[in-house]
């Protein structure tokens, strides 16, 4: 598919420069800017990693409960506080 632009030169010298800076003729840069939108977001956590992630919290929480590990209210308050503190 062919495309007409009718940029403002602002808009034009703009696109330029990043091209340059990327390294590409505007017309790449162009084509790769489009191709990232209309390509679908990629979930920044697949299943496999959400999985990984639940299995290591239970293995925490297994290893907590077998050494009756446990941060306590008072500690978790003072974690809670440094928390807003930033």
């Amino acid at each position: 598919m062919t495309v007409t632009l009718h940029l403002k030169p602002e808009v034009e010298a703009g696109l330029l420069a990043q091209a340059k800076a990327s390294g590409m003729l505007l017309e790449d840069f162009l084509l790769s800017v489009v191709e990232g939108v209309a390509q679908p977001a990629k979930d920044p956590n697949p299943p496999a990693v959400r999985d990984e992630c639940v299995k290591s919290v239970r293995r925490m929480l297994e290893f907590g409960d077998r050494y009756r590990l446990s941060l306590g209210e008072p500690v978790t308050r003072a974690l809670i506080h440094d928390g807003h503190r930033y």
